[in-house]
């Protein structure tokens, strides 16, 4: 027993148990039973048809239950008592069930209050009006079960006290799951789910609507601090979040601080929608404090299972939209007949019950003395919220089930017990049964109710499903609670939701269906980044990187595309990657192409006209052979430009960079000899020079050749070594493959620029020097401003390219190719074509002062 119910066991004891005189006193025990009908065997029940609530501060300066108290009758909950009789008197009649013997029932109100139900289950057990502890005063009859209507903290503590006396307890209220525990509760059984379904049938609604932004009501009880643990674990798994979880009181103990802290808290929370958790007499204390329907702006969800008419304030106008769970109710066949014409002297008069009837058919319903026509139809108003017009509640339906299943136990347990006896009845009495034991039968309960429904136990109590109901304020002043879905499901399979959002009636504040989340979702393409410090479902929305996407609403992560694809613009999808290079049908490819083939017949065209006037003095001056040596490897040279154009494939980008090189070489090489030659021949010619045996004809080749040569070599030791090859670039353009042919080794690339580059300094140097030479045909001028032009168009590459990406790094070099070639056959044979073709004259033998080797 936990402390709680051991002192209020102690309370009551200590003010009812004179030791002196214990144990059973003299008398009837039956009289002034306000609910009890005597029989065989007798079913107990605590019920909550009234409710207790404080007028003032507690202060315990007095025993609790002296405390000022107000008390209101749950008129809705008189209709559970009634389903009792009712089903009693239904088995009373049946002679298949418990034949020859009479159920009766002895039932005591709980009042919703802590000591009335430990004080009303001792009366049970002691059968007495009168209280007395570990007595049973009942000579003739004899206690089968209880069935309790409380809330789950109730129903544990009630759980305590029974398990000493061993009688089975039936809930139809009690949804705990710590209660499944048969360790625990050996004697514990439910007839409606545990909450369990109860969680399943919230968090499906919440997703249907998708409300992910929440608030949570609850009173303060470790029942149901406990399931909003459960609750708010499998709403975050499922990627909702709740604002906060505000924990009211348990009792009606409220004071204007915490009223104000309540209402600051809703009124001030972003989230719309506010799960209100518990059972409705903490619902009842709640609004008759705080008043939370009159807040505007929300969307409440109520877990109570109640008819709401004890929700209802004077403001009426906010609780549109309000959801309510109720479990999923069955009409009872007869049973509004039976309301109706059953006769009020069966049960307890008072003011409260007058009340009850009055509301049930006096100045509501069409009445008379015997048979009442409750249609709640009066002068063609309708009675849209009398509960003369419910008709009969989930819990009533929960409570008929309970009596049936008691029922079927004991006459399970009476018909073994009989057989042992041989069937005679006459030496059977109910007394002798061993009522301790009933709940062996109860395991194996299994029948089919009138209503058709299959009632079985499993480990989560008997499987059902939710009614969602919507509350509202029509504008003709009417209030109307009406059916708009139901939840089916045992809370971990086979869940289905299904819901006529349209018949729902909003809060005046939302236009259409209201949303309640703290970040809106973020669309494919974009990706969720949570604030830091805020909860999961506060985030921002940022676009994917490229080269990754998200298909899906809401993704935590951007997913990397393949490797041969790439992000659309707006990062939703990937594709393929698409493929570039310098081509000859781009339009800088077809530019490069049209100025490859205008400089190679260009070159062509000027080695033509050498050719053709190779015998006249400007031809032969300064060797003609290396004339044409040096117009062949420019033609070359052009030529070689085209081998960068177009889709490098591993033979182009193994050969064109030596290509390239060699070609190059042997155009700087023959400017070398051509600039020996003309400083040779002017030194040889000045008395006692001994240059004269350099001034032979092979020179101008053994230079060539040998420059050519070393040029060759780094060539073919770079191929050997690490030679170029094909690249896909990935990273250069986004969600492009660039195809270029990596150098291999960045050292080689770089050693054949350089080396004829050196052989151009040293033409340079040579040329600068006989730059001023006596000769008509000098070329070291020509050869100068050459090298100048070569210079700079290798100088702007080498720059230009490290910054170059992509295509622009093949563009650049075949642009210096092209510039370089040009240059050397603009500076070293315009001139020259000028005179032999435009000035013929000056092409004459008397004009020259030196002496041409030929």
């Amino acid at each position: 027993m936990s402390l709680r119910g051991s002192v209020f066991l102690l309370m009551f004891c200590s003010g009812v148990c004179q030791i002196p005189n214990f144990g059973c006193r003299p008398g009837t025990p039956y009289s002034q039973r306000p609910f009890y009908m005597a029989g065989d065997v007798l079913i107990g029940g605590l019920f909550d048809i009234h409710i207790y609530f404080k007028t003032e501060a507690f202060y315990f300066s007095s025993p609790p239950h002296l405390q000022p108290r107000k008390i209101s009758m749950l008129l809705e909950d008189f209709y559970n008592f009634l389903s009792l009789v009712f089903a009693v008197d239904k088995i009373n009649r049946n002679p298949k069930i418990l034949p020859n013997v009479t159920l009766g029932y002895n039932v005591y109100d709980s009042y919703v209050d802590l000591f009335r139900t430990v004080q009303g289950a001792v009366r049970i057990y002691s059968g007495n009006t009168k209280q007395f502890p570990n007595y049973n005063c009942d000579k003739y009859s004899v206690l089968a079960a209880v069935i309790d209507g409380m809330a789950s903290p109730f129903s544990i503590q009630y759980s305590n006290i029974f398990s000493i006396y061993k009688h089975a307890q039936l809930s139809f209220i009690s949804q705990d799951p710590i209660q499944n525990d048969k360790r625990q509760f050996p004697y514990f059984y439910r007839a409606v789910p545990s909450e369990k379904t109860l969680y399943s049938a919230i968090l499906t609604l919440l997703n249907y609507f998708g409300w992910t932004w929440i608030g949570i009501l609850c009173p303060d009880d470790d029942s149901t601090i406990s399931a909003i643990k459960d609750i708010k674990k499998m709403f975050e798994e499922g990627g909702g979040c709740i604002e906060f979880i505000k924990v009211v009181p348990a009792i009606n103990n409220y004071n204007p601080e915490r009223i104000m802290d309540i209402k600051y808290t809703i009124a001030n929370s972003t989230a719309n929608v506010i799960l209100v958790y518990g059972s409705k007499n903490y619902i009842y204390y709640l609004e008759q404090n705080v008043f939370i329907s009159t807040i505007p702006g929300k969307v409440w969800i109520h877990t109570a299972e109640s008819s709401f008419r004890m929700l209802i304030t004077l403001n009426y106008t906010h609780i549109n939209g309000s959801l309510h769970l109720n479990m999923h109710k069955v009409e009872i066949p007869d049973f509004i007949k039976f309301v109706q014409e059953v006769d009020p002297k069966r049960f307890p008069t008072g003011r409260t019950f007058t009340t009850w009837w009055d509301e049930l058919c006096q100045n509501r319903c069409p009445f008379n003395s015997r048979r009442r026509n409750c249609t709640g139809v009066e002068s063609g108003r309708i009675i849209d919220y009398s509960h003369c017009n419910l008709r009969y509640t989930a819990m009533s339906y929960s409570v008929y089930n309970s009596v049936y299943i008691v029922a079927h136990a004991l006459h399970e347990m009476y018909q073994e017990t009989l057989s042992k006896r041989l069937g005679d009845r006459n030496k059977l009495k109910f007394q002798d049964l061993k009522p301790w034991k009933l709940h062996r039968f109860l395991k194996k309960v299994n029948f089919t109710n009138t209503m058709g429904q299959r009632i079985y136990f499993n480990d989560d109590g008997i499987p059902t499903g939710y009614d969602i109901y919507n509350m509202a304020y029509l504008p003709n002043g009417t209030i109307v609670s009406q059916n708009v879905g139901c939840f089916s499901g045992d809370g971990t399979s086979g869940k289905q939701l299904n819901i006529n959002e349209k018949a729902i009636i909003w809060e005046r504040t939302f236009s259409k269906t209201p949303r309640s989340v703290c970040s809106e979702k973020c669309p494919p393409g974009k990706r969720k980044s949570v604030f830091k410090g805020k909860p999961v479902c506060c985030y921002d929305c940022l676009p994917c990187p490229e080269g990754e996407y998200s298909n899906k609403t809401d993704a935590d992560i951007c997913t990397r595309c393949p490797e041969d694809q790439w992000s659309n613009k707006v990062k939703t999808a990937c594709s393929p990657m698409i493929i570039t290079y310098l081509s000859s049908n781009d339009d800088i490819g077809i530019a490069l192409s049209l100025m490859v083939l205008i400089g190679f017949f260009l070159s062509a065209g000027v080695l033509g006209i050498f050719i053709k006037y190779q015998n006249t003095p400007i031809v032969k001056a300064n060797n003609r052979h290396l004339s044409y040596l040096l117009l062949t490897s420019i033609m070359f040279s052009f030529l070689c430009c085209q081998i960068f154009i177009g889709r490098p494939d591993p033979l182009i980008c193994f050969s064109q960079q030596s290509i390239f090189g060699i070609t190059f070489s042997v155009s700087v090489s023959s400017l070398l000899a051509k600039t020996f030659v003309v400083v040779v021949a002017f030194n040889a010619t000045k008395p006692g020079n001994n240059l004269r045996k350099w001034t032979g004809a092979q020179l101008p080749k053994y230079i060539v050749l040998s420059c050519s040569a070393i040029q060759v070599s780094i060539c073919s030791l770079w191929l050997v070594i690490s030679p170029p090859y094909t690249q896909y670039d990935k990273k250069s353009e986004p969600g492009t493959i660039i195809v270029q042919c990596n150098e291999g080794s960045v050292i080689a690339f770089y050693a054949i620029l350089g080396y004829f580059c050196i052989l151009a300094s040293i033409c340079f140097v040579f040329a600068f020097l006989a730059r001023k030479l006596p000769d008509t045909f000098n070329d070291a001028k020509l050869i100068t401003f050459s090298m100048l032009v070569f210079f700079s168009v290798w100088v702007f590459f080498i720059l230009t390219s490290h910054n170059a990406k992509g295509t622009s790094v093949v563009t650049v070099e075949v642009f210096a190719i092209l510039a370089s070639s040009s240059g050397l056959l603009t500076c070293m044979f315009a001139p020259k074509c000028y005179i032999i073709i435009i000035k013929p004259e000056k092409n004459q033998k008397k004009n020259l002062v030196t002496r041409a080797f030929d």
